[in-house]
């Protein structure tokens, strides 16, 4: 009774601490994106790169039918 008493609560705070980093990831992650695709328009090469994300995108979606 007390491990899964410990392991309950172990799962619970990590969510909690995942939750309560979640907007900081959210924001990075939207930061990241956008410094990446202002990148690649500067240098040409937004078409090539949303087609290779689009090739992998349907790659993995594929992969679950």
């Amino acid at each position: 009774m007390l491990i899964t008493i410990i392991a309950l609560s172990v799962a619970a705070l990590s969510v909690f601490f995942m939750l309560g980093g979640l907007r900081v990831a959210a924001q990075d992650t939207v930061k990241m994106l956008s410094e990446t695709t202002a990148q690649a328009r500067r240098a040409g090469e937004l078409l090539p790169r949303v087609a290779f994300v689009m090739l992998w995108t349907m790659i993995f979606a594929f992969s679950y039918f």
